[in-house]
């Protein structure tokens, strides 16, 4: 690795390859698989204040705990390391369509790292993080970064139904997120539901 290379690690990266990254899976794959690890095994065979990014794109769901999870990652990112996570909400078929899922997530379930809350006399968790971005998504294939799109998940739209889709679900994440718990107290079914949760966290060390 080049001197003050950005270290990055995709947890349960399956058959995706960020480029630059070490992929962890629990399942062997050539060519996307750097470590094999069965992520409900701690710890995680990092050192602690080992990576600068952390992805971990819907496998939290499938973990036994969740907490302890964030944790790990929490030890093994530096010091304003960034967190990259999603997770699918409890409104989605994606939620429950997959036996394996193991729970869902509210817009709200992960304040109890939040660094700027005091959640430190609860006991929950000593890892804290600055939230930087927190937003609900309709559908977790479009809108995206074009990295994303292009090296995790391909949109998957009929052909042409992009140029009818895109402006009513921009409308609908727009609207979804002006105030996420209105949408999950009031109308998160009446849309079908929507897909995940994307966040954004910063270890605060």
């Amino acid at each position: 690795m080049k001197k003050n290379e950005k270290i990055i690690v995709n947890l349960g990266c399956s058959g995706s390859r960020i480029p630059g990254s070490i992929g962890v899976d629990v399942i062997p794959r050539e060519g996307t698989v750097d470590i094999v690890h069965n992520l409900n095994k701690y710890p995680y065979p990092f050192k602690e204040n080992y990576a600068d990014e952390i992805h971990l794109y819907h496998v939290l769901e499938h973990l036994d705990d969740s907490i302890k999870t964030i944790e790990e990652i929490y030890r093994i990112l530096k010091p304003d390391g960034i967190l990259y996570l999603r997770v699918p909400h409890f409104s989605s078929l994606y939620a429950w369509g997959d036996i394996t899922h193991k729970k869902a997530f509210s817009i709200y379930a992960f304040d109890i790292f939040d660094a700027n809350r005091d959640y430190k006399k609860w006991g929950y968790t000593k890892a804290k993080f600055e939230i930087l971005t927190r937003k609900i998504r309709y559908f977790y294939t479009w809108p995206n970064e074009d990295w994303y799109m292009k090296y995790i998940v391909k949109p998957d739209w009929p052909f042409g139904a992009g140029i009818i889709l895109k402006p009513i679900i921009t409308l609908l994440n727009f609207l979804i997120n002006l105030s996420p718990e209105i949408f999950e107290r009031f109308w998160c079914y009446w849309v079908g539901g929507a897909a995940e949760i994307y966040l954004i966290m910063k270890a605060k060390k």
